[in-house]
C-alpha cells in the first residue's frame, strides 16, 4: 500500500479503526481497514476489507453510529461499505470528479457532495436506524467548484473554493424556473489560482492596474486590481423619498452614533441605534412634522435641528427643547451648514445668518444681504474661530 489515495477514521470501534484507499502496482484500487494498537504503536489487521473497487474511486466518506461504514466516492458509481454488517450498496451516476462533501445530519444519514464542475449533488442514505436500504442521490443546482463544503444550518451551507469564489448559500426545499434549489446569499472575492497577468493603465491616468486570469474551468475569469478603499455593503434598507441623513451621538462621550435621522418631505423620522438593530423612536424637542434641512451635535451636550421655519436647540440628556430661534418675519431657510459651535444659515433668497451656539443659548451673531441666491454653504473651525463659504446661484 505504498499509493495511498485516502484515509479516514471509521466510527463505531473499541479500538482506533481506520480505512484506506490505495492503488497497487498493476493500477488496481482497494480498500482496507486497520486497527491500530496505541500499546505496540503498531497497525493490525482490520475487520473487513474490499478488493478491486471501481479505478476512478478517489475519496472515503466514515459514516457516524448507528449506522457506521464508509462511503466510497468513484467517478462513475457511490458504493456504501460496512462488512461489519455485510452491508454492500452501490448507486451509479453519470461521470464527475467528487472534490468536496460535507455532513448534514449527526446521523451522517445525507451528505452534500460537490464535483468539478461546480455541481451541487444531496446523498441521502435511507435507512431503518441500523442498517443502510438504499442510496438516492439528487443535483441540487450550480456553485462554485467547491474545496470545502460546511453545512451551517437550517438549509445555509458554505462553500469554500479554491478555483473560484467561495458563496454562502441557502438550499430551498423546492426547484426554482431553472431547476435549481440553491440561492447565493453572499459571494466572497477570491482571485486566486492566478494563471497569468499584467500590468496596463486602462484609463490612461498614469496609474497602473493589474488585470488578472483568475481561477481555472467555470469559475475562469479576468479580474482588474488597483490600489483604493474597498467598501462592503453590510445591509441595505429601502427608504423612498429620503431627502437627508443625519447620525447623532447621545453624548459627546460617546463613541458611537445612537441616532439616524431621516427627512422626508413634510416629516422627519429617528431611528435608534440598539446593539446591531434599528428601531423608530422620537426625540420630544424635534419637529417631527417637518423637513429637517440640517441636523447635529453641538457643543455642551446638544442637538440641533433646522427645519424651514426655525433652528431648535435640544438636551442630549433630557431630549426637550430647549431654545429656538426664528427667522423675522416668517422667512425661510432654504440652506444650512453647521459645525459644533457656529451654524451658518440662508435666509429668504439672499440673506445669510451667522448664529453661535453657546452654553445652551443661541446667538445671531451677524446677517448679511449677499445679493444672489444662495446654493450651498460650508463652515469649519479655524483655530479658535471659524470660517465659512457658500455658492451662488449667478450668471
Amino acid at each position: 500500500e505504498l499509493q495511498v489515495l485516502d484515509i479516514q477514521f471509521l466510527h463505531g470501534f473499541q479500538n482506533p479503526t481506520i480505512v484506506l484507499l490505495y492503488q497497487d502496482p498493476k493500477e488496481m484500487r482497494h480498500v482496507k481497514t486497520y486497527e491500530i494498537s496505541i500499546k505496540d504503536k503498531d497497525l493490525l489487521p482490520g475487520p473487513w476489507h474490499q478488493t478491486g473497487v471501481e479505478l476512478g474511486a478517489s475519496m472515503i466518506i466514515p459514516v457516524p453510529t448507528p449506522l457506521g461504514g464508509c462511503l466510497l466516492l468513484g467517478e462513475q458509481t457511490i458504493s456504501y461499505l460496512n462488512k461489519d454488517k455485510g452491508d454492500t450498496k452501490t448507486i451509479h451516476m453519470d461521470l464527475c470528479v467528487t472534490r468536496a462533501w460535507g455532513q448534514i445530519d449527526e446521523n451522517g444519514s445525507r451528505y452534500l457532495l460537490g464535483d468539478h464542475m461546480g455541481q451541487l449533488y444531496v446523498l441521502v442514505l435511507d435507512n431503518d436506524g441500523s442498517k443502510v436500504l438504499s442510496l438516492k442521490l439528487d443535483c441540487l443546482g450550480s456553485t462554485s467548484s467547491a474545496k470545502t463544503i460546511s453545512y451551517l444550518d437550517t438549509g445555509v451551507v458554505f462553500i469554500g473554493s479554491c478555483f473560484g469564489d467561495s458563496q454562502l448559500i441557502k438550499l430551498h426545499p423546492d426547484k426554482d424556473e431553472n431547476g435549481s434549489n440553491i440561492d447565493v446569499l453572499e459571494t466572497y472575492t477570491n482571485l486566486g489560482p492566478i494563471q497569468d497577468f499584467c500590468v496596463v493603465d486602462l484609463e490612461r491616468q498614469g496609474q497602473g492596474q493589474v488585470v488578472t486570469c483568475s481561477g481555472t474551468l467555470k469559475d475562469g475569469s479576468l479580474r482588474v486590481v488597483r490600489n483604493g478603499i474597498g467598501i462592503n455593503e453590510q445591509a441595505a434598507v429601502e427608504l423612498p423619498g429620503i431627502k437627508g441623513l443625519w447620525s447623532l451621538r447621545d453624548s459627546a462621550d460617546s463613541v458611537y452614533d445612537k441616532y439616524l435621522v431621516q427627512s422626508f418631505i413634510g416629516e422627519t423620522r429617528v431611528l435608534e441605534i440598539t446593539d446591531e438593530e434599528l428601531a423608530e423612536t422620537e426625540i420630544d424637542g424635534f419637529d417631527h412634522s417637518a423637513q429637517s434641512i440640517w441636523c447635529g451635535n453641538v457643543t455642551d451636550e446638544y442637538l440641533v435641528q433646522v427645519t424651514e421655519k426655525s433652528m431648535r436647540l435640544v438636551s442630549c440628556s433630557m431630549k426637550t427643547l430647549v431654545k429656538e430661534w426664528s427667522p423675522p418675519g416668517g422667512e425661510r431657510i432654504t440652506v444650512v451648514a453647521g459645525n459644533p459651535r457656529q451654524i451658518l444659515l440662508a435666509v429668504g433668497k439672499s440673506t445669510l445668518v451667522y448664529l453661535r451656539v453657546e452654553k445652551g443659548d443661541v446667538t445671531e451673531v451677524a446677517r448679511v444681504e449677499i445679493g444672489h441666491e444662495i446654493a450651498c454653504l460650508n463652515v469649519c473651525v479655524l483655530g479658535g474661530g471659524g470660517g465659512g463659504g457658500g455658492g451662488l446661484y449667478c450668471t
